[in-house]
């Protein structure tokens, strides 16, 4: 016994060369030797930082399944097709797999042969996983970092798909594209544009809401975040708020100044929406001198669009007494130019087609006057 614990003393202190064998692992897998034979189960010193490596494994494991859901939620918030749940279904599997490797027992011997086959030692299998379980950590974090330009593609095939007329389809591409980057102006401008052409202006003055409360530089032009700003304008006209409409209008204007708008022939008619509709909320206020210029300013900008003479019109006819001459002709010109120059694009608005009706009344008034006239002239 005295000789046999000499031995194993003595096998002890070459610990470190047997250690350094390269296939021990192997060998040891092919042998099966019980746990009795403790001269094949040395640890290393690396063995005893096991812990460490296996708290950042799981560490790293719980951030990537709570990446996974993140990702996942916002990838198919407006739906699902091959695209997007190819892309969840992928990065899904690489989690449950690293997951099933390092916490399940099963999971755990499958990992093992595979690093054995690698020839990877074993005091080196814990650091081995956690280094996996990190590199699959850090890639679901540049995934998730990469959804925001990924929205702008999302944001687009919105756009192609309402303009073919696929109206669902667009609107989870925008529902989508929001979800990819909560602080993308675009999509919840166009969004708002889809509702607002489907007249459903409640949800469509939401999202206005939102994308003018987002910062102009998240937007994919400086011309949408000035859509944004006049469209809500527009409908804060028609429920009435003058007060506010007046706020969000000016602010277009002056924002439409800062990026030269007017001087943009792409853009000529935004800036000419934004006058004529501050116009409006000027008129509805009764402040007809201010409505009138902005008007004026309007038509110069455009004289060939025919909102800005029907409100031109009615601002003139309430400033002064109808039968006043002067007042009289330059009402009858104005609304001569709102019937004359109105095209199809000029009565796509509810209230552009009323003022276009209101116009032929007013000038078919002025014609049976004149006509009444000429009787009364001949009978006398």
């Amino acid at each position: 016994m005295k000789e046999i614990e000499s031995l194993d003393k003595e096998l002890k202190e070459q610990k470190n060369v047997i250690l350094q064998i390269s296939n021990l692992a192997a060998l040891r897998s092919l042998i099966k030797p019980p746990e009795s034979n403790w001269w094949w189960y040395f640890s290393s010193r690396w063995d005893n930082w096991d812990w460490l490596w296996n708290g950042l494994t799981i560490a790293a494991l719980a951030v990537s399944l709570s990446l996974v859901v993140n990702t996942s939620s916002r990838i198919l918030s407006g739906g699902a097709n091959s695209e997007n749940t190819l892309y969840v279904v992928g990065q899904s599997v690489l989690t449950l797999m690293a997951g099933g490797g390092a916490l399940t027992q099963i999971g755990h011997k499958s990992y093992e042969k595979i690093l054995i086959q690698l020839h990877i030692p074993k005091e080196f299998w814990q650091e081995t996983s956690c280094g996996l379980s990190w590199l699959l950590m850090v890639s679901l974090f540049g995934i998730n970092a990469t959804l925001p330009s990924w929205a702008h593609r999302v944001n687009r095939n919105g756009l192609e798909n309402f303009d073919n007329r696929r109206v669902e389809s667009a609107k989870a591409d925008f529902q989508r594209a929001i979800a990819m980057r909560p602080n993308y102006g675009e999509a919840y401008y166009n969004l708002g544009w889809l509702y607002e052409e489907l007249n459903d202006l409640d949800k469509a003055k939401v999202q206005y809401e939102v994308a003018v409360q987002s910062d102009p530089q998240r937007f994919d032009s400086g011309i949408t975040y000035v859509k944004a700003l006049n469209n809500l304008g527009r409908l804060y006209v028609i429920k009435k708020d003058y007060g506010t409409a007046v706020r969000l209008l000016s602010q277009g204007v002056e924002r439409a100044g800062a990026i030269s708008l007017q001087d943009n022939a792409g853009g000529r008619d935004d800036y000419y929406n934004l006058l004529k509709n501050l116009g409006w909320a000027r008129f509805m206020q009764e402040r007809y001198d201010d409505a009138e210029a902005k008007l004026a300013i309007a038509i110069k900008v455009n004289p060939d669009r025919s909102a800005a003479y029907c409100l031109l019109a009615q601002v003139l006819e309430a400033k002064s007494p109808k039968d006043s001459p002067n007042n009289k002709a330059k009402a009858l010109g104005a609304w001569t130019k709102c019937a004359s120059k109105a095209t199809p694009s000029d009565l796509a608005k509810p209230e552009d087609d009323n003022w276009h009706g209101l116009a032929n009344k007013r000038l078919n008034e002025t014609v049976s006057s004149d006509n009444s006239n000429k009787d009364t002239s001949k009978e006398k």
